[in-house]
């Protein structure tokens, strides 16, 4: 894989719904949430309890916690308490919170694509933390082991990355995206902690709460189905013009190897929810490269991703100069 671009600081199609609990003002971070709705967080219980030095409570915190959306440029923390209900202390969640926001979060905050039937076993997964040496964040990949935990509901998940960041304290309550489906599945947890959490050969084990343990009441509701957006003025590119841009793919080994799951978790959550699956890896890139062809600015998105995923290569200057080919009237020379 190529050097990353270092100006692409945030990946394009997970950036918005990220939120951080903060205790009072000066306090340092104490955990990770998602934007569930337009005024509603959420995150874990125990990150609540964390932000107001507080012990376990069976009993919702009547104190105020401070959120804020670390990829949001136009707006500060903004207070928050726990919604009515929104206290899940008991099984099966266990450990979560659902915060209501007092005022509304930063315009570029956008609620998270939820997909309440959980991950399957065996899902690539990544999730954003903010742990005490990292408190703007950092970036951990992970695959879904299966169901158990403190909770027989709950789901294991294994880290990928020997070199990478592993998850620890900071990571509680992050969003746990699923590369496959571009939505998030569910809340980190816990974390396994031995005497050999830091270094080589230490344990790299956390487990999440599936969202499909709320009550529907507190999930957003779902929106009605719509058929794929038409581009407006401008005809789609014929299906034989996108082979090229498909092989273009394959010649990057992560991409060969992958076979979409990383694309489609970097590309816009319209975009990634409607991409057909397919087990053939050529036949599953030929399918995403036609989805982002069904967006204004999906072609746009598409090489902003491969850009931020394998950096400034030859091989990805290829690919940009071929998809200026496919989509003359939608990128430029500088996408």
């Amino acid at each position: 894989m190529g050097t990353r671009n270092a100006g692409a600081s945030v990946p394009p199609g997970a950036a918005g719904w990220r939120a951080r609990i903060h205790g009072r003002e000066g306090a340092g971070v104490a955990g990770a949430g998602l934007l569930l709705t337009e005024r509603t967080v959420l995150t874990c219980a125990h990150v609540v309890e964390a932000a107001l030095r507080l012990p376990d409570a069976d009993r919702p915190p009547e104190g105020t916690v401070r959120v804020d959306f670390p990829a949001a440029e136009d707006g500060g923390a903004v207070p928050a308490r726990v919604v009515e209900g929104g206290w899940l202390r008991r099984p099966p969640a266990l450990d979560l919170a659902v915060l209501e926001l007092a005022e509304p979060p930063p315009p570029s905050a956008v609620a998270a694509p939820v997909a309440v039937g959980g991950a399957e076993t065996g899902a690539l997964v990544t999730l954003f933390g903010h742990p005490a040496a990292v408190p703007d964040g950092v970036w951990t990949r992970g695959r879904v082991a299966g169901a158990g935990g403190p909770h027989a509901r709950w789901r294991q998940i294994d880290g990928l990355d020997a070199v990478g960041a592993p998850v620890e304290r900071g990571f509680s309550g992050a969003g746990v995206w699923d590369l496959g489906q571009g939505r998030v599945v569910g809340v980190l947890a816990a974390v396994l902690v031995t005497r050999r959490t830091d270094g080589p050969g230490g344990p790299r084990v956390s487990w999440m709460i599936p969202l499909d343990v709320l009550d529907p009441a507190l999930l957003p509701a779902a929106p009605p189905p719509t058929a794929p957006r038409a581009v407006d003025d401008w005809a789609a590119a014929p299906p034989s013009a996108l082979w090229p841009l498909v092989d273009r793919l394959l010649a990057m080994e992560s991409f060969r190897l992958d076979a979409g799951p990383q694309l489609l978790g970097q590309l816009p959550a319209e975009i990634a929810a409607g991409t057909t699956r397919s087990a053939n890896p050529r036949v599953q890139l030929y399918h995403l490269v036609g989805r982002c062809g069904e967006f204004a600015r999906g072609p746009a998105a598409l090489v902003r991703a491969v850009r931020w995923l394998e950096g400034d290569t030859l091989a990805v200057t290829e690919f940009a100069a071929e998809a200026r080919k496919t989509w003359p009237d939608r990128l430029a020379d500088d996408d």
